[in-house]
């Protein structure tokens, strides 16, 4: 395998015989992780053991909701990640090495979409302690993250915040790593996921996008002039999970037990039966809840208000660093 191109991606060095243009180029080849895409064509994996499926989808009004949209299997030397309509990725055992053979047909902006925002965070998974389904920004006050599950608001969120000057940490892939006895929160890669009506009520009408993948409208902004973008690790300082619509802002302090549950909920976990990864999955997280206060976030659906979550937002924060000053 020739491998022609590096980028980072939350902290991971990848090696690629493709081009990635949404990722950082590096330029070392001494990478930690190696991607091949290999010729289109059907699968030869033979004797998976399949332990686990998805059904929902990004794009899920144009899919049908009882068709898999990502089956995971275990072969002798990894795993495999198989989306029925797209093609196959090979992950294995040690994280280190990663293939796609794509179904005839799938274009090559698909193939990356997979791989960046649908394989690599569960590649992480097995690499770090916690990997979040969120979106996070820099703020004045360190780093917050909104959690959630597709189609809650991160993104859009995350980007309204980005807009009024606050850099982007992630969009749907927040790598959490303790380092010196506090929780840092790593920037995963340029970038946001949006419709064009958020593009366009959010942003501006002539934001510059790009294609994300040929089955979803949702566009890719990753202009560094709309969203600044940041440039390393910092503190994580709260944690924000969107919860269901609702006719005004307000924040609701969540009990350990609670924001335990909703972080082991909205984890990414490649494998989901190795009891041993899922204990040490679990002491992280109880760990994370006893550093990093959380709160539930309801508020209604509608771009006009957006600032007022921003305001109650910062509000909060500002009040906790005025009584941490007291």
């Amino acid at each position: 395998m020739s491998l022609t191109h590096a980028y980072r991606i939350c902290d991971l060095v990848l090696a690629s015989n493709t081009a990635l243009p949404e990722l950082i180029p590096v330029k070392t080849l001494d990478a930690e992780c190696r991607f091949e895409l290999l010729p289109a064509g059907i699968s030869s994996f033979d004797d998976v053991d399949w332990f686990h499926h998805w059904t929902m989808e990004e794009n899920s009004e144009e899919k049908d909701a009882n068709q898999a949209w990502l089956r995971v299997g275990r072969v002798a030397e990894g795993y495999v990640l198989r989306f029925p309509s797209f093609g196959d990725f090979f992950v294995s055992a040690d994280a280190m090495k990663i293939r796609c053979r794509p179904l005839p047909g799938t274009p090559a902006v698909t193939v990356r979409h997979l791989l960046l925002d649908q394989v690599i965070p569960l590649v992480l998974s097995r690499r770090e302690r916690i990997v979040l389904h969120s979106s996070a920004v820099l703020t004045a006050h360190g780093i917050i993250a909104f959690a959630g599950m597709t189609g809650r608001g991160k993104s859009t969120l995350a980007a309204s915040f980005a807009r009024e000057g606050c850099a982007l940490v992630s969009d749907d892939c927040l790598v959490l790593r303790v380092e010196r006895g506090c929780w840092m929160a790593l920037p995963s890669y340029p970038g946001v996921r949006l419709w064009p009506s958020a593009v366009g009520e959010v942003l501006r009408e002539d934001a510059p996008t790009a294609e994300v993948a040929h089955y979803t409208g949702k566009r890719r902004v990753g202009d560094a002039h709309v969203l600044p973008f940041a440039s390393g690790p910092a503190p994580i300082q709260r944690l924000f999970f969107l919860a269901d619509d609702a006719d005004k802002v307000s924040l609701e302090k969540l009990s350990p037990a609670r924001a335990i549950i909703s972080l082991v909920q909205l984890a990414y976990n490649l494998d989901i039966k190795d009891a041993a990864f899922l204990r040490r999955q679990f002491d992280a997280v109880v760990f994370l809840t006893e550093e990093v206060p959380a709160y539930a976030i309801h508020y209604p659906r509608e771009f006009a208000s957006l600032s007022l979550v921003r305001e109650a937002i910062v509000r909060h924060l500002e009040d906790d660093r005025d009584r941490d000053a007291e």
